[in-house]
């Protein structure tokens, strides 16, 4: 962000919307739920990936489903996501931390923040829609899983 503003006004069009969404938001947290254990499952295995934890004080709706590519994964979150677009598999990075951003660069310079800059670097967060479907999640584990199975390491 280069600069601040902030438009908190919803359009009538756009509350219309969000209302008729909330008649649905049981079954959308449900599908996000059963898809979530489904990636949890299916990735278990797969080394240099964390996955999301869900702590029994907490249900999870997993708005996004993220992962953390670490190194003994093999291959950059760079790697992954091309090759996932490859795929036709869309992907995005977590966030962008604050104290990175061109309109706080003045009140943050100098400052380090090595936790927010290393999820930064590495978070992915997969496909996790309304609409995705179990095959879709199968095809996206299989997707990562080549990868890490196939040959070249990023250096």
């Amino acid at each position: 962000h280069r600069e601040l503003g902030l438009n908190y006004r919803m359009t009538n069009l756009q509350a219309a919307v969000g209302l008729g969404q909330l008649e649905r938001i049981e079954r959308f947290i449900e599908t996000r739920r059963r898809n979530a254990q489904l990636y949890s499952e299916l990735l278990a295995d797969v080394r240099g990936l964390t996955l999301p934890v869900e702590e029994p004080w907490a249900k999870s709706v997993y708005w996004m489903y993220s992962v953390v590519v670490g190194d003994e994964f093999g291959h950059s979150r760079e790697t992954l996501a091309e090759t996932l677009k490859g795929q036709g598999i869309d992907t995005r990075p977590f966030f962008h931390p604050v104290h990175l951003q061109p309109l706080y660069a003045e009140a943050f310079s100098g400052q380090r923040y090595p936790v927010a800059e290393y999820l930064a670097a590495r978070g992915l967060n997969l496909p996790s829609g309304n609409e995705l479907t179990r095959e879709e999640v199968y095809r996206v584990v299989s997707a990562i899983k080549s990868l890490q199975a196939g040959g070249d390491r990023d250096g």
